[in-house]
């Protein structure tokens, strides 16, 4: 870490509340279900596929954990009339998993059953290195017995490839969210390389399209996109009915909009991540903590607002 980025860090609990959110609004739909449908409804409008994900991780109770799936069984009751192919993101904290991890799994599979019955996916989010043991144990548990759970997977680990082989085995027909991984992790198990973390990234999609799994590539990377883009068509994945394509691209909302309606232009399943709830502020903090080019990017933001 820089001593700038270091810097960042530690003012960060200086930032007034009111001045964060004129930056977190525009990666966060707002703290409420109201806002996050009026988001996905706009989304929906433009042609994008999307995704929702009730900010929250790490909590401290389980009924905490019961509290955020009850509000994914509100979210799956709104979305019925606006996006149908809406999908669930959810993180295994947020559910209970270091509390509780037999609460966490029923309440994963209420979820999957309740999706199920719109014909939705949910999908069972990564956080950092220290929970990926527990979390893929949950995962597989789950899995068992819905097959609309899928899984997120980041290039940025040593040890993911490892992990693709064990869960094609098992599921030839895994629904995967590949990502690069927004938290740091230390050398001895993560590339620290933007180059090597993207190479493994084509590297671990090339393994998953092999192996049948269908793709969510999500990244805000131009350079690697068209890497991506090459494979699909290579592959001939990008021709035929959207709906049944092995892949799709996946950005968050307000970062980079214009890549994302550049990928949907050009013909590719695209969808937007949209989060939302009470924890933005939390939320905000910790991943401005976790990663410390973040943390630079925002603080340039505050001062150098481009609107």
């Amino acid at each position: 870490m820089t001593v700038a980025n270091k810097l960042v860090e530690l003012s960060l609990p200086l930032i007034p509340r009111r001045a964060l959110w004129l930056v977190a609004q525009r990666y966060v739909a707002g703290d409420d279900l109201p806002a996050a449908i009026d988001a996905i409804r706009r989304l929906s409008a433009d042609g994008f596929g999307t995704i929702i994900d009730v900010l929250g991780e790490n909590i401290s109770t389980t009924g905490e954990a019961e509290e955020a799936a009850r509000e994914y069984h509100r979210a799956l009751a709104a979305l019925t009339d606006v996006d149908r192919g809406c999908v669930l993101s959810v993180k295994p904290t947020h559910l209970g998993l270091l509390l509780d991890r037999t609460l966490c799994e029923r309440l994963l599979s209420d979820l999957c059953i309740a999706a199920a019955g719109q014909a939705r996916r949910v999908r069972f989010e990564m956080e950092d290195s220290t929970t990926i043991d527990a979390t893929l144990a949950a995962f597989a548990a789950v899995r068992r017995s819905h097959s609309n759970l899928g899984c997120v997977l980041q290039s940025r680990l040593f040890r993911t490839e490892a992990d693709v082989t064990r869960l094609l085995a098992a599921w030839p027909d895994l629904s995967v969210r590949l990502v690069k991984g927004i938290y740091i992790e230390p050398k001895e198990i993560a590339w620290t390389e933007p180059d090597d973390i993207s190479a493994s990234f084509v590297r671990l999609a090339k393994q998953l399209f092999d192996g049948g799994a269908t793709v969510g590539l999500a990244t805000h990377d131009s350079a690697l996109a068209q890497q991506l883009v090459a494979e699909v068509r290579n592959r001939g994945f990008d021709r035929g009915d959207i709906d049944s394509r092995r892949y799709e691209f996946q950005c968050l909302m307000g970062v980079r909009s214009e890549f994302a309606g550049q990928l949907r232009d050009a013909g590719h399943p695209t969808r937007i991540y949209v989060p939302y709830g009470k924890d933005w502020h939390a939320y905000s903090m910790r991943r401005l903590k976790r990663n410390p080019a973040i943390a630079m990017h925002v603080a340039r933001a505050l001062f150098h607002r481009d609107g």
